[in-house]
């Protein structure tokens, strides 16, 4: 890194580190500088422009940030971690759109294929063999094609769309839910040395981030983020691969789904999304040729998404879904209670000493409440709180609402 870069980095580091500072005011802030160098050395002037609340103003003044942008700094030099930052040109611009965008990316590997067409492969863990065919073909197709497939590095599919795609023009990404120095699953070590060999492995997670639950629905934001259109190969009812498919469906990326054979359970999750109005597809080229207008466009070095809106749409489908719109924690409105049997039916067999349990009481008491205000009223960091949700969700308990607002299910 040169100075400005270090100066940079280090200024992402002081934002990411600071207590009740998230992504979406990383943002506002570096909106409205131009950076977030910029935006750390005029901190006095925060307030002024309403960007931030005392608490977060009093949080960076007190420099509850200094000891974690210390300690992650020093791991990235020891692991001599590759740094991307949002500021640079390589950065790919997909990713700053989002409302929740990373300050910077870990990486390894061809850093050129952040400027791809790409395209996201996921599903189950668990996959069958008709599930690891669908997967292998049609991301071997992509490959072909000159599409970067994008995954998440996990079992199941996610390997298979890895390993069919890594040795074609096309290549692959991996998302990494640890830190660019952890190998998570250990069985997948295999794919890793091939992608950083011919693809590219990213990861938003300082050095040493071991594999947390709350870092899958993190890193499953960015799988989706960076890609044209998200495939689901096999899922069941209820998957977290439906999660990322409706994090791809709120970020206005197309959907396509497999509808896997007749009454298999490992693919009721594909055709809940098929039903809800998602592309049913059987090979990459119908997936190319649906994408077409927006691969010109990313090859043309033009935004791909521009002028498009997904023909899943959010008012069509009845999954739960986020509001692209940042929205400021400090500008939550008020919350009534709901009805007492709701929350007494949502409460009903959960451990009461469990991390769901909390977070369910608390919604309990309003109609609905925002992520981060529910992380500080638990004094929780934001990937626990999440991890928490993410089960509550997939449970059925609680849905998500436009702006990272959660509620009780009905």
């Amino acid at each position: 890194m040169n100075h400005a870069q270090l100066k940079e980095y280090r200024a992402c580091l002081a934002l990411r580190h600071c207590l009740h500072i998230g992504p979406r005011t990383w943002k506002r802030l570096c909106d409205f500088y131009g950076s977030a160098a910029e935006a750390v050395e005029d901190y006095a002037s925060w307030r002024e422009h309403r960007l931030v609340s005392a608490r977060q103003y009093d949080s960076f003044v007190s420099k509850t940030w200094e000891q974690g942008q210390e300690e992650e700094h020093a791991a990235a030099r020891i692991h001599r971690q590759c740094v991307v930052l949002s500021t640079d040109p390589r950065f790919p611009e997909a990713l700053r759109q989002l409302p929740d965008p990373p300050l910077f990316l870990y990486y390894s590997g061809q850093i050129s294929l952040l400027k791809n067409p790409c395209v996201a492969v996921v599903g189950s863990r668990m996959c069958s063999t008709a599930g690891v065919n669908m997967a292998r073909r049609i991301c071997r197709e992509l490959s072909a094609a000159g599409i970067t497939v994008v995954s998440g590095m996990a079992r199941g599919i996610d390997r298979q769309a890895h390993l069919a795609s890594v040795e074609g023009p096309g290549a692959t990404i991996g998302v990494l839910a640890t830190g660019l120095d952890q190998t998570f699953p250990l069985e997948n070590s295999d794919v890793r040395r091939r992608i950083e060999s011919r693809g590219l492995l990213l990861s938003e997670f300082a050095p040493g981030t071991e594999a947390l639950p709350g870092n899958f629905h993190i890193r499953n934001r960015l799988v989706s983020g960076l890609s044209l259109g998200v495939v689901v190969v096999e899922a069941a009812k209820r998957s977290g691969t439906q999660i990322t498919a409706r994090l791809a469906l709120d970020q206005g990326r197309e959907v396509y789904a497999l509808h896997g054979p007749e009454g298999t359970p490992s693919f009721e999750g594909c055709r809940h999304l098929l039903e809800d109005g998602a592309h049913e597809i059987h090979s990459a080229s119908e997936i190319i040729l649906d994408l077409s207008a927006q691969i010109t466009a990313c090859l043309e070095g033009k935004s791909p998404f521009a002028g498009r809106k997904p023909v899943m749409s959010p008012h069509q489908s009845k999954l739960p879904h986020m509001n692209m719109a940042p929205r400021d924690d400090f500008e939550s409105e008020k919350r009534q209670p709901p009805e007492t049997a709701l929350a007494s039916s949502c409460l009903a067999g959960l451990e009461q000493d469990s991390d769901e349990f909390a977070v369910a009481s608390l919604l309990s008491a309003r109609t609905q409440t925002h992520i981060d205000a529910l992380s500080r009223e638990l004094g929780w960091e934001a990937s626990r709180t999440s991890s928490a949700l993410l089960m509550l969700e997939l449970d059925g308990r609680v849905h998500q609402l436009p702006g990272m607002e959660y509620v009780l299910s009905a």
